[in-house]
Order: C-alpha cells, then structure tokens, then sequence
C-alpha cells in the first residue's frame, strides 16, 4: 500500500474538522470534540434520537461519546446537561421535531415490495446492508469502535468504509460484500468510488491551514488505487469532503467548509476546471446520478433550525428542486437512477422526483445514515 496523502504531522485534523461546528452552532461550553467530530462532520445537520439522549444518564455519558452516537443539536444539550447534573425537563425541544420525524409516521407509505439490488447503510457505529425489498438485513460489523461511511464498488463485490479503532482517528478501509477480509487502505474519511472500480475518491488529512479557529489542517479531496496504493492529492479542493465522481470517471463533485458553510464543488480529476457552485446555495453530501444529468445534495436552506432536506440540480448548478418535506439526509441513487435512498432518520425510497416515499422494514434499526445502493 502507497504511502497515505497528508502530512505526518496532522495527527490531529479530524479535531480541525470539527471546529466548524462550535462557529456555526457558537455553543458556549467546550465538551469533547470527539463526540461531536463524526455527528457534525459527517452530516451538518441533526439526527433525531432527542429521547435517547433524555435517557442518557451520568452514567451512560462516556459511553455516548466513546461511540460518537449522533444526536441533534438540541440533544446534544440535554447529553450536556445531563453529564453536568442537570435537569433535562429544563431544557428546550426543538420546536420541529414532530414535524421532523412524521415522514416516518404519516409522510411515508408502505415498505417497499418491487426495488432491486442491496442497499449498505449504518447506523452511526455499525454497518448494514438489506435487500433494497427490506429483506436480508445483515451486520457486517459488530466491533466495538465506530464503522461506518460505506459505499459500493461499482461491481458490488467490495465496500469500501470509514473506521475510528485508532483513538477515534478516521481511517478508510475495505470489506467484501460479506464483510470479510477487512484491511486498512489509508487515513481519511468519506470513501468514493470512480465508475470503473479501479480508484477510490476520499478525504484526507491536509498539509494546508485551516482559516483562524477551524483547526490545525484541513482536509481535501484525494485519491487512491483501490488497493490503497498511488495515493494523491486533487489540487483546489482544500476543505473538500463526500466526493462523488462523474459517470464518466473525468469530474467530481464535493463539498467544502472553509467559508464556514458548506459548498459545493465541481474539479476534475486532476485538479484542474473547478466550478464553484456557492451561487447555488449550502449544500453536501452530493451524490451524482447515473446518467450524469443531476446530483443530489442535502441542505437545511429551507429550515429555520438545523433540520435539513434533499434536493437535486443540474452539475452547472440550475434547476434546483426541492424533493422532500418532512427531513431527509444521505441520499444516493439507485443504480438505474430510477429510485433515491435516503434516511429520516430510518431507511426511505423515493421516486427520482420525490413520489412515492416508502419505508424499508429495518426491525431492531433506528437511526440509520449514508446508504448506498447496488
């Protein structure tokens, strides 16, 4: 395996990714970055376990950031309050939180009966992956330290994933379809493969500084052999995370945070023909269809708090659309482009036009995030 991209020096970026979070929210009290680096890194926006949070007692508080369990922002709170003895019936609920989990309830119809192909997802510490029917729901990682972030190769043979064994250090590593034969490919998070199989797009741990109060380094868009080899940085993506390439393997898309909002980008592949799509609005977690015509991204535009929907445009950044309203995050398409997956915080299909939202079957699964489908 090549030597990793990045600097020795930067054993601590991932704590440089997460000061973003303490501008954007200005929380006034400090508490463990690492519980909040794979809450707010990874999505920006919240998760909706607030009860499980209430139930967290002093007790429970190390193990809740020893897993980086994600929690909104308003849970994060009440985790606070309880770790510091208060009373978290003192604390305020976000006044959307009804609204935020009613898809689950009233804004989604049956589960799905006619969807083909295997969906991987996790659930913030372990990765799954069901039959995109709702059946055959299997763990393929039952360890103790957070796994997560997968992503298909293209002949769904292979998955690549995101790890913190290390001390909560991200790492990128690679499974078969049946989770065996884990080994580490190198630091960095948010895996991506090209359309051929044979590279994989990630963020990695930077050399360049991050602006005043984000942090030591900052990361940036590169890439790697599938086996981990021939690693290299993309130019002009500092910042840059959740890639997503291009059907045609030339571009990729992604979101960077330097501004202290999260935009997105298009580069190709060498670095060169960036396209700046901050006109567009906030927006991350983009995901390029199959035909190349659209790219899904998630946004919390539409919200006054900090809850957040799905959307597409064109890759030059026109024809914006709204396709859900009742919260939505992590999309993907399905391999045809027919169909996006999503999660609400459970498991959803939608049509490509935001109909006919159905819920996947997942028994024992609460919050689920970053599915992707083969």
């Amino acid at each position: 395996m090549g030597e990793e991209a990045g600097s020795p020096e930067a054993t601590t970026w991932h704590h440089g990714l997460m000061a973003r979070w303490w501008t954007e929210f200005k929380e006034p009290e400090p508490v463990e970055l690492a519980f909040y680096q794979s809450a707010i890194v990874r999505f920006g926006e919240p998760a909706l376990d607030l009860a499980a949070a209430e139930r967290t007692s002093s007790s429970g508080c190390k193990k809740a950031m020893r897993t980086r369990r994600i929690f909104p922002i308003a849970a994060a709170i009440v985790l606070m309050a309880a770790c510091s003895g208060a009373a978290s019936s003192d604390l305020p609920r976000p006044a959307s939180l009804a609204s935020a989990t009613s898809m689950a309830a009233t804004g989604a119809g049956s589960h799905v009966t006619s969807s083909t192909g295997r969906i991987v997802f996790d659930t913030f510490e372990d990765i799954w992956t069901v039959d995109a029917d709702g059946t055959n729901l299997t763990r393929l990682t039952p360890s103790p330290w957070p796994e997560f972030d997968a992503t298909w190769s293209p002949d769904g043979t292979h998955i690549a994933y995101r790890s913190e064994r290390r001390d909560g250090d991200p790492e990128i590593w690679l499974m078969n379809a049946d989770g065996s034969s884990r080994h580490r490919l190198a630091r960095g998070l948010s895996p991506a493969w090209s359309p051929d199989g044979s590279e994989i797009a990630f963020a990695s741990p930077g050399m360049i500084p991050c602006p005043p109060g984000r942090g030591p380094r900052c990361t940036g868009i590169s890439i790697m052999d599938a086996d981990g080899s021939g690693q290299r940085r993309v130019p002009h993506t500092d910042g840059g995370e959740y890639p997503s390439w291009s059907p045609d393997g030339q571009r990729i898309a992604f979101n960077s945070n330097l501004t202290g909002d999260h935009v997105m980008y298009i580069v190709n592949v060498d670095g060169s023909g960036l396209v700046d799509l901050s006109s567009v609005g906030e927006g991350w977690q983009v995901d390029w269809s199959p035909d190349g015509r659209s790219i899904l991204f998630t946004s919390h535009r539409d919200h006054p708090d900090n809850y957040t929907d799905i959307y597409v445009m064109r890759p030059d950044g026109s024809d914006v659309e709204r396709l859900t309203t009742n919260t939505g995050y992590t999309p993907a398409w399905s391999p045809d482009g027919r169909e996006i997956v999503f999660s609400a915080p459970g498991l959803f299909v939608m049509q490509a036009d935001g109909s006919g939202v159905t819920s996947l079957p997942l028994e024992g699964i609460g919050e689920t995030s970053l599915p992707d489908w083969s």
